[in-house]
């Protein structure tokens, strides 16, 4: 299997994760504060990383890039509090078109960042696969507030910290930026616990969408961006959104409408428009893995 292929893989497997994630934060609705659910998917993904790297144990917390690893930590922190903000105070659609305005954001971060060259194609790609999001979610916008300019500048910090995953595996592990992102949540989130009471027994059927789903969603984006470059796999985070809508005419029976389908497409075209090209080398394993480093 070619590491292109590999990613492309990982990716669709975390769209998967992702959209079962969102669909429980959505159920969960204002029942948990943001900073309770964040809690939640950070102990997640610090309880998965010593499951995954367990042969390491202590040693996955090694770094030399400590700094930036608390940064992307902090910066994905906002995130998930942007997240779960907008998809509990907003229009599911509305909440769910803002949030795919990512790709474009891991384009030029991309570039900023990686300084990898992105072409006309990948450009487009992400545009395009905007433009069906925005056809399958079909956003109101109506009754626009506060919560709306929140939700759009925190989409950049997911463009950001997607980005920023394959800059610290130049390094670290994968292992490694998944505990440090967690880590960040979980400190962060901590004083939640003084200031609220306990989960009510109704939302414990959607806390496992919080606590296992979105932490490995997490783990196969980061694992992904080791093997192709971030703005090729940028379109490829829009792909939830067509399994939604998939989900949503085999589970729930729903009729598809043709601006739906046209979105779903384009969603696709762009994935392929972004997958074109070639990536150069991909990034070598960190030798705390026991690999030895090409």
């Amino acid at each position: 299997m070619t590491p292109r292929r590999l990613a492309i893989q990982l990716m669709i497997a975390q769209a998967v994760l992702f959209a079962a994630e969102t669909a429980a934060v959505h159920q969960i609705g204002t029942r948990l504060s943001v900073m309770q659910l964040a809690l939640l998917r950070g102990v997640g993904g610090v309880c998965l990383v010593f499951l995954l790297a367990r042969k390491l144990g202590l040693a996955v917390m090694r770094t030399s890039q400590w700094r930036l690893q608390l940064a992307r930590g902090a910066v994905s922190l906002c995130y998930l509090w942007v997240m779960m903000y907008s998809f509990a105070r907003m229009p599911f659609a509305d909440a769910t078109a803002i949030s795919y305005t990512q790709a474009a954001y891991i384009a030029m971060f991309s570039v900023l960042i990686l300084h990898e060259t992105v072409g006309r194609d990948r450009w487009l790609g992400a545009a395009i696969g905007i433009a069906g999001a925005l056809l399958i979610a079909k956003p109101g916008f109506g009754g626009w507030h506060l919560a709306y300019l929140v939700a759009l500048a925190g989409t950049s910090l997911n463009g950001l910290a997607f980005v920023l995953n394959r800059y610290l595996q130049r390094e670290d592990s994968e292992a490694t930026t998944m505990f440090y992102t967690n880590a960040v949540a979980v400190l962060g989130n901590v004083p939640v616990l003084f200031m609220t009471s306990s989960p009510s027994l109704e939302v414990l059927p959607w806390l496992p969408g919080v606590l296992i789903l979105g932490p490995l969603g997490m783990y196969a984006g980061i694992v992904a961006v080791r093997h192709a470059s971030a703005s090729a796999l940028g379109p490829y985070t829009l792909l939830r959104l067509v399994i939604s809508f998939a989900a949503g005419i085999a589970v729930f029976h729903e009729a598809p409408d043709g601006l739906g389908c046209l979105g779903a497409a384009l969603i696709l075209a762009g994935c392929i428009l972004a997958g074109r090209g070639r990536d150069g080398t991909t990034i070598g394993r960190p030798s705390g893995w026991g690999v030895q480093v090409p």
